[in-house]
């Protein structure tokens, strides 16, 4: 007998997330070293001009400096921004994948059991015993008849012993031919009242009524020719 085994995959997330992070960072630091490499040069440019004094011309100068100045340390200032945000989302996501793991501990695999060679274990059959229309009752009758109640005394027999406790479902069953010579109105009404004639009579055999069910089905399941779809179905259920 072989077993499969079904569970949900933990998100393999972690060495990219480590990775691309890693990457983030070397990248974030070698930009703030430039800009602070950028920024006291600048800086040292404005202490040399002041000493030395300087033109109108370069006044103007040295004031976009001062301006360009004022946004580096802006982006610097942002970079550093970022770098804190990555480093909120790298724990948010080891926290998250620390969860997974730690569900997936607490819930093990579902274990389904197979039948032989891989298959699923089947279900119990309901067997089916069928009593031929023509033979049990007359023509537009529900009364049964010698024939098909020795039929059914051997299926009472079978369905106290072999099936003993199992449900049972009389299924009265008709050919789509209008009813013309009988009290019974349609098709629907005879296969009714089919039905429970045969679940009468078991019953009256020693099974209990407790267990056995009466459908009349009509017409709307016929066989291969007329003759067939008249019948009464004992359908033994499964548990």
């Amino acid at each position: 007998m072989e077993r499969k085994t079904r569970q949900g995959g933990i998100p393999r997330v972690k060495g990219c997330l480590s990775s691309k992070k890693a990457e983030w960072v070397a990248f974030m630091e070698g930009m703030l070293m430039r800009l602070n490499s950028l920024a006291g040069l600048i800086v040292g440019g404005l202490l040399v001009a002041g000493l030395t004094g300087c033109s109108s011309g370069t006044k103007e100068q040295l004031t976009a400096v001062q301006q360009e100045n004022v946004e580096l340390h802006g982006k610097i200032n942002d970079l550093e921004a970022r770098a804190t945000q990555a480093e909120g989302d790298k724990k948010a996501y080891e926290s998250e994948i620390a969860t997974l793991k730690a569900n997936a501990n607490n819930n093990p695999p579902e274990v389904v059991d197979m039948g032989p060679v891989g298959q699923p274990k089947p279900k119990p059959s309901n067997p089916v015993f069928h009593l031929a229309g023509d033979v049990a009752f007359p023509s537009g009758s529900v009364n049964l008849t010698a024939a098909a109640k020795k039929e059914l005394d051997t299926l009472a027999k079978k369905l106290k012993g072999t099936y003993a406790g199992r449900n049972i479902r009389v299924e009265g069953h008709t050919d789509s031919t209008p009813i013309k010579k009988s009290k019974y109105g349609t098709n629907e009404a005879l296969s009714q009242a089919r039905a429970e004639a045969v679940r009468s009579y078991l019953a009256s055999k020693g099974v209990s009524s407790n267990r056995i069910e009466a459908i009349g089905y009509g017409s709307a399941k016929p066989k291969a020719t007329p003759a067939a779809s008249r019948r009464v179905d004992v359908v033994v259920l499964a548990d």
